[in-house]
């Protein structure tokens, strides 16, 4: 398993400082032997784990500096990782815009590169940014499709995230007993892969159950949530 990989599953268990320390060391090599892409890669990672303590700023400064590297390259494709982390922040900060900007360019750049599930992931996030933007029809299209491909293509991965936007998407149709539903599932997805979710996505949950919580009271809630389905 090379850094990428290694880094990457542990960000997935939320082992933080484990992928500070990884990411760390590969800069550390890529840099001495001159290897852009590990340099790449380990800034991208160092702006996950800035984004996951909560420093936005911190992130997009490293998320940056990767850009700058990746754009002094002739592959094009060194870009995907830090356009999708400088999307993600632009969304985090609400800036739909840019975000929406970012994350077609990240989908092209998957395109180009032949990554069809890292497309999908991508179409993942669009989809919140059409949700917040306020366009539920096209988020309802993107998020199916994930749920789908996800089903189609046996991608384990991606069903608690699917899952948490069909949850999000019950409660825009005023189901919040259902909504609460889809997120425990989403919940025992991420329990059963050991998982943890990514920044962005456990902001969405949080608010969700927040807002879930006061729809349907304490009671209502934990009721619904233990039935799942």
């Amino acid at each position: 398993m090379g850094f990428a990989e290694e880094a990457f599953a542990a960000f997935r268990r939320g082992e933080t400082e484990v992928v500070e320390g990884l990411s760390q060391r590969e800069l550390e090599r890529a840099r001495g032997a001159g290897d852009a892409a590990g340099e790449v890669d380990a800034l991208c990672m160092l702006a996950r784990v800035a984004v996951r303590r909560g420093d936005l700023t911190g992130c997009q400064e490293l998320a940056t500096q990767a850009f700058e590297v990746a754009a002094g390259q002739a592959d094009r494709a060194l870009r995907r990782g830090p356009v999708h982390v400088l999307a993600a922040v632009a969304r985090m900060r609400g800036d739909l815009e840019a975000a929406r900007s970012l994350f077609l360019e990240s989908v092209a750049l998957r395109e180009e590169a032949g990554l069809a599930e890292l497309v999908v992931w991508e179409q993942l996030n669009l989809g919140y940014v059409e949700l917040e933007s306020g366009d539920v029809g096209r988020a309802r299209e993107l998020f199916e499709g994930v749920r789908r491909y996800a089903r189609e293509h046996g991608v384990g991965d991606l069903v608690p995230y699917g899952e948490l936007a069909s949850a999000v998407l019950a409660e825009k149709d005023g189901d919040a007993a259902r909504a609460v539903r889809l997120l425990a599932e989403a919940e025992r997805a991420l329990r059963e892969r050991g998982q943890v979710l990514d920044p962005d996505d456990a902001e969405v949950r949080e608010a969700l159950r927040a807002r879930l919580g006061t729809t349907l009271g304490e009671e209502g809630f934990k009721a619904e949530h233990s039935r799942e389905g």
